[in-house]
């Protein structure tokens, strides 16, 4: 099993998000991310064989003791710990509650998976697997991040199901807020350019809500262009 450097870990990370409008995040590694108003601490670890003679399956990855988890300790701030399996572009998360209450209990935290579920996950799920202790780890691969930050919380609630990537791509935008995109289409409101401001509105959006048709596109303008003009 390959390791990356901690630098190409977070390169892989950052160009997968960087697909949201808004999204930014600060140095190092731990560290701090916002996507939209929502804040997220992000530690990013290599998957590496965890050498257990019995379970020749186990993967893992550890945490040192570290000053800097003091600080997440303290902040009311979700804490997300992602394994890269390098080698099949998958990543492992784990319950973000119970890992925050583990941080600096002693000299390495060891957060345990499973090379068979990191190999095997399809491409369009988030897989569910269970330890030997009960604990659960969500498993899925790297492309599917943005889904993954838009249903953590869910996943790891006790009667969860298992998710496609299907069921989360069934989301519609049922107000246009995003003052970038108004700053363009309202000028071409104001000139009677409905259309033109359709397709500007379908575009910006296309990556983000990719079930939505012309058709809703062009009803959410109008709605916009009707409270324009009223």
């Amino acid at each position: 099993m390959r390791n990356i450097i901690a630098k190409d870990l977070k390169i892989k990370f950052i160009e997968t998000l960087n697909e949201l409008d808004e999204f930014s995040y600060e140095e190092g590694n731990p560290f701090l991310i916002k996507i939209g108003t929502t804040k997220y601490f992000v530690y990013l670890k290599n998957l590496s064989p965890a050498y257990f003679k019995n379970s020749p399956d186990v993967t893992r990855v550890q945490l040192p003791y570290s000053e800097h988890f003091l600080k997440i300790f303290k902040a009311d701030i979700p804490f997300i710990i992602l394994g890269f399996d390098v080698d099949t572009d998958t990543i492992v998360s784990w319950n973000p509650a119970k890992v925050k209450e583990r941080l600096n209990a002693k000299s390495n935290v060891s957060l345990y998976s499973r090379s068979s579920l990191q190999e095997n996950v399809k491409d369009d799920e988030f897989k569910f697997g269970y330890l030997s202790n009960g604990e659960k780890i969500i498993v899925f691969k790297r492309k599917n991040l943005i889904n993954f930050f838009d249903i953590v919380f869910d996943l790891f609630k006790e009667n969860a199901v298992p998710k496609t990537i299907e069921d989360k791509n069934i989301c519609t935008l049922t107000e246009i807020t995003d003052k970038e995109l108004l700053q363009i289409i309202k000028p071409l409101l104001l000139k009677n350019k409905v259309l033109q401001a359709v397709e500007e509105t379908a575009k910006y959006y296309e990556k983000k809500y990719k079930n939505m048709t012309f058709r809703d596109w062009h009803n959410l303008v109008s709605g916009l262009y009707r409270k324009m003009n009223t």
